[in-house]
């Protein structure tokens, strides 16, 4: 099958392939069994380091948790 056909799929489906691709990376990790799942929802983790600038000069660096909400689900 060639690569047009395929994303025509989530194409029309309303989706960017960023979304696609991670809701298929969602359900092969809930497909999973243990050990392998709880080792694939460790390396899900994401953050994010910001720092900010005042006067021409960095301030303090802040690291953020972006996966605060995975135990949620």
């Amino acid at each position: 099958m060639s690569s047009g056909a395929a994303s025509a799929y989530w194409r029309v489906a309303g989706m960017s392939y960023l979304k696609y691709s991670n809701l298929c990376a969602d359900m092969v990790r809930a497909a999973l069994k243990e050990p392998a799942k709880s080792a694939a929802l460790k390396r899900e983790t994401i953050f994010f380091r910001g720092t900010k600038w005042a006067e021409g000069k960095p301030g303090e660096t802040v690291l953020t948790d972006f996966t605060e909400h995975i135990g949620s689900k």
